[in-house]
C-alpha cells in the first residue's frame, strides 16, 4: 500500500501511553495526549476493566457503555487484528491502551501497528511515560548505545545464561543492557544478577517509576553484595547493567569490521 493512501480518508491508529503509577493527580500525561484520548470512542485494549478505569480517571466525556472496547493481547489472532484494521480503513480512529506504559513496548500493540502500516494507515504514537526510557535516564548508565531485552527466562539456569550473555555483549560493545521481570520474581532476579555478574559490572534497578515511592539504585555488583536488598517484590521494575568494556576484544572486533569493509 502506498504512502499516499494514508490520506485516503482512513482512520488513524493512536498509541496512548497510560500512567505507570496512577494517583489522584495527573503528573505524567501531557494535555495533547489527554485531548486525543478523550476524543476517541473506539479502543483496542489489553484489559477492559483497566481501560475503563483509565478513561474514567481522565474524565472521558463519553459514557462507558457507549465506548467500544476490543481485546488486544500478544496472542490476538491475525484475523481479529484485520477486523480492527477494517474499522480504520472505513474511517474510524482507533486508540490502543495497555495496562501501564506505552503500547508496543513490552506490552501488546506491535502486531496491530505492523498491520496498520501494511494497509497505509497512519500510526500516531503519543507522548507519555515509558519505563525503559525513564530507567535509562535515572540509572545513568548511558543511552548513546543501549538495548532493551524485555523479560528474562523464568528458569534459573536459563536466566543466568541470559545475564552472562547481556554482560558479555555490554563488555564487547559498550552498550547499556536493560531488562525486566515479572514483579513477583524481582528479588529472585536481583539475587541472580548479583551472584552471576562480575564484581565490577554496574547493576541498577528502577522500581515504581513516577510513583511517590519511586526507587532508583545503581552501583557495582560488589556493592550490591554488601548492602541489604530493597523491597522491590511485587512492584514494576526495570533492571539495567553495564559491564567494564573488554578493550582487547572490542579492538579485535573493530579490526575485523574494518577488514571486512575493505575486503567487500
Amino acid at each position: 500500500m502506498s504512502a499516499e493512501s494514508i490520506e485516503a480518508g482512513f482512520g488513524k491508529l493512536f498509541l496512548i501511553p497510560t500512567p505507570l503509577s496512577r494517583t489522584g493527580e495527573n503528573t505524567t500525561l501531557p494535555a495533547a495526549t489527554l485531548e486525543i484520548a478523550r476524543s476517541l470512542d473506539h479502543f483496542a485494549v489489553e484489559n477492559i476493566r483497566q481501560a475503563a478505569s483509565f478513561l474514567q480517571w481522565i474524565q472521558h466525556p463519553v459514557p462507558e457503555f457507549e465506548v467500544h472496547f476490543f481485546p488486544l493481547s500478544k496472542s490476538t489472532s491475525e484475523l481479529r487484528l484485520q477486523e480492527y484494521v477494517n474499522l480504520m480503513l472505513n474511517g474510524t480512529d482507533l486508540g490502543v491502551l495497555t495496562d501501564a506504559g506505552c503500547p508496543g513496548v513490552a506490552d501488546p500493540g506491535a502486531d496491530l501497528v505492523k498491520q496498520a502500516h501494511k494497509f497505509g494507515i497512519k500510526v500516531v504514537p503519543l507522548t507519555g511515560p515509558a519505563s525503559p526510557i525513564l530507567a535509562l535516564m535515572g540509572l545513568g548508565l548511558g543511552g548513546q548505545k543501549f538495548a532493551f531485552s524485555g523479560y528474562l527466562p523464568s528458569k534459573a539456569e536459563a536466566r543466568a545464561t541470559m545475564l552472562r550473555e547481556l554482560e558479555q555483549h555490554s563488555a564487547q560493545s559498550g552498550s547499556t543492557e536493560l531488562f525486566m521481570e515479572t514483579p513477583f520474581r524481582n528479588l529472585e532476579t536481583l539475587k541472580a544478577a548479583t551472584s552471576t555478574l562480575r564484581m565490577d559490572t554496574q547493576l541498577g534497578v528502577a522500581a515504581n517509576l513516577t510513583s511517590p515511592d519511586e526507587l532508583i539504585i545503581m552501583c557495582e555488583v560488589s556493592e550490591w553484595q554488601r548492602r541489604k536488598f530493597p523491597d522491590i517484590q511485587k512492584i514494576p521494575a526495570i533492571f539495567g547493567l553495564k559491564a567494564a568494556q573488554d578493550v582487547q576484544l572490542a579492538q579485535k572486533l573493530k579490526r575485523k569490521a574494518v577488514k571486512k569493509k575493505f575486503s567487500a
